[in-house]
């Protein structure tokens, strides 16, 4: 999956593609750089959060983790999208077969076609 500025959207739908098919393998080694990082506050990982991180392992290995604790995953509501040459950034609603609703907020920073730095928040509605 390349990207292209303008061609944000897509970006996103292919990213739901990966964690409707429950590849985050996939996901991570095409949309991600090898030495991307993910600042985040998951609560079911090993370490309490704030999370930052790093790597193609690592990420593939905390995202896993992220879609055992959700289950499946719908966007019930996507907005404030921004598209850029350096940064895709959005606001959410998804619904979770395991947990409910949530809002979310994700802004990706772009090095080429793939994540370098990501910063996710959420909260459970």
């Amino acid at each position: 999956m390349s990207y292209k500025p303008g061609d944000g959207k897509a970006f996103f739908d292919k990213h739901m593609e990966y964690i409707g098919a429950k590849d985050m393998a996939g996901m991570v080694r095409d949309t991600y750089t090898s030495d991307a990082t993910l600042y985040n506050a998951f609560p079911f990982l090993e370490l309490p959060p704030p999370n930052v991180i790093t790597g193609t392992e690592a990420l593939i290995d905390a995202f896993t983790k992220y879609l055992d604790y959700q289950g499946e995953i719908g966007v019930e509501r996507l907005y404030n999208f921004l598209d850029s040459e350096e940064v895709i950034s959005f606001q959410a609603v998804i619904t979770s077969s395991k947990t409910g609703r949530w809002a979310v907020a994700d802004t990706w920073l772009m090095k080429g076609e793939q994540i370098y730095k990501h910063f996710g928040v959420a909260h459970q509605l």
